[in-house]
């Protein structure tokens, strides 16, 4: 039960705390390719896939990233779950808060399973909705540039710097997990504030 004395720190599941960009390096390997050839220059990774590998290339990820399964067998990003512990010991209420892919049947329950494994304090604190804007929260770390819905959010969208957002300059942003410190500060001050 969240709690009125903490701030309520919501964080996006692919790329904050799951590799996205390692498991689709993976994926690019078994096809043949290169990852470090491709240069992301969108949050859209199939647009940046098509435009360096062509559309066959594009496609075959895309049937990946559908599999059953996929989720669930994304590896854990470095020092996501430290600072997690970080996050909760300093007395921030964690939620996770996830976009499910539509297209692949197994994404919703891949995710929850996931979390079980991975960060098994928060099985019980994952919010899946395709918008975040309908979720409460101080704030959200997130890898997508804008975090767009049907409310304005009442959270502080903190961007979280991945491969497919480096070219975005957004006001508030997380380099890494290294610097979990800053957001805790962030979170408290954002939360006395309201």
């Amino acid at each position: 039960m969240p709690s009125k004395n903490k701030p309520i720190v919501l964080l996006d599941q692919d790329g904050p705390l799951a590799d996205f960009d390692l498991a689709l390096a993976g994926v690019l390997f078994s096809l043949g390719l290169d990852a470090e050839v491709l240069r992301r220059t969108t949050w859209h990774t199939s647009d940046d896939i098509e435009s360096c590998f062509g559309v066959e290339a594009a496609r075959a990820v895309q049937e990946a990233v559908y599999r059953a399964g996929f989720f669930r067998s994304l590896p854990v990003k470095s020092g996501a779950v430290e600072a997690v512990r970080v996050l909760e010991s300093a007395g921030c209420d964690v939620f996770i808060c996830t976009a499910p892919s539509l297209r692949n049947p197994s994404c919703a329950s891949d995710k929850m399973l996931w979390v079980a494994d991975h960060f098994p304090s928060l099985r019980r604190k994952v919010v899946v909705s395709k918008d975040k804007t309908l979720v409460r929260g101080h704030v959200l770390v997130d890898d997508k540039p804008e975090v767009q819905g049907l409310l304005a959010p009442v959270w502080q969208h903190v961007l979280f710097k991945t491969s497919g957002n480096a070219h975005v300059n957004a006001p508030l942003n997380l380099a890494s997990w290294s610097d979990v410190e800053w957001l805790v500060e962030h979170a408290f001050a954002v939360q006395s504030h309201t």
